[in-house]
Formats: structure tokens, sequence, C-alpha cells
């Protein structure tokens, strides 16, 4: 279980106390019954917070030490395609949230969005890494047809950060990002 998982499961604990007693002080229950309704009742306000702060709070806690992406960036994506070097501006889009990140990176050829990723802490650094797969435009699809890859961003400043990649087809290369204004 990732760190950030953990930090939900305690979160969600804590909560999940402090909401039952709120509900306890205000409503006073007289028996078993009211106490059970009142579980229940608080089931569902925490599940309501609990989402809340996974999607969108978790980014103002000071005690979350994972990095919170802005949403937009543009950059550079060197390649190496069996000998043929080349650059490509690129767009990407990072959606995020305390458990999940989704990248989606734009070219002039292509569309790629990730699989899977994960955020790491390695040697004190954060790591992202993510598996995605490529969705070529149709004028480019037999040149650069659909492939899968994996990504290994170092992660040191949320403004710019830079990483590797290689691809089924045999690409390598590197991927330079800076947020937008």
């Amino acid at each position: 279980m990732n760190s950030n998982m953990k930090s939900l499961v305690k979160f969600s604990g804590y909560i999940s106390l402090i909401v039952y007693f709120c509900l306890v002080i205000l409503k006073k229950p007289i028996d078993l019954i009211e106490y059970i309704e009142l579980l229940s009742e608080s089931v569902g306000l925490v599940i309501f917070i609990v989402l809340t702060y996974e999607k969108w709070l978790w980014r103002f806690n000071p005690l979350i030490k994972t990095p919170k992406f802005k949403k937009e960036y543009s950059g550079l994506l060197k390649y190496n395609y069996g000998g043929t070097l080349g650059e490509k501006e690129v767009e990407i889009s990072i959606k995020q949230t305390l458990l999940s990140t989704r990248i989606k990176i734009k070219t002039d050829e292509i569309i790629s969005k990730s699989i899977t990723s994960e955020m790491l802490e390695e040697d004190g650094e954060y790591v992202l890494y993510y598996s995605y797969k490529t969705n070529p435009l149709s004028e480019y699809s037999d040149k650069n047809p659909i492939q899968f890859g994996t990504c290994r961003l170092l992660i040191d400043d949320v403004e710019q950060f830079q990483g590797q990649y290689w691809t089924s087809s045999k690409t390598i290369g590197d991927l330079y990002f800076k947020a937008k204004i």
C-alpha cells in the first residue's frame, strides 16, 4: 500500500470517528437502534468527505509530500527511432487526484494516453512512471502506427521536469516539460 493510500485510510478513520461523535452529540440518541442509525448516517457523510478529499482537498494538506502537478505543460520530445534522431513539440495534460495520475500527450502526429501510472519515491526524489498507448492521426498511421510505451519522469520541480521513454517499436527518447503560465 503506497503512502498516499495509507494517509487516505488514516484520514478516513479519523473523519469517521469525528463525524460519528459529532452526530451523537447533536442528535443525542437514546437506545441502541438510534446509535446504529447514526452509524449509517455517518458512513454516508464520511464517503462524501473522503471522496471530496481524494479528488481535490488533498492538494491543500501540507503533510502530503506528493508533487502536485499543474494541469497543462508544453514541452519537447527528443526521439531516436532506428538511428534517426528528431524532435517534436508536445503538449501534456495531467489530471491528478491523491491516488491516481492520468497523462495525455499531444504532438502533431499522435495523442497518447496513460494506461497505468505510479508515483514512487526513489532516493528521496519523486519519479512518475506510466505506461501508455499512442493513437496516431489517420494520415500518420502507416509510418507511426499504434504502439505502447513506458515513461519515467523525474519530478524534482512541478514547474518543469524531464524524463525518458521507450516504446514497443524500439523508439527511445527524452521528454522535457514546462508548466504553462
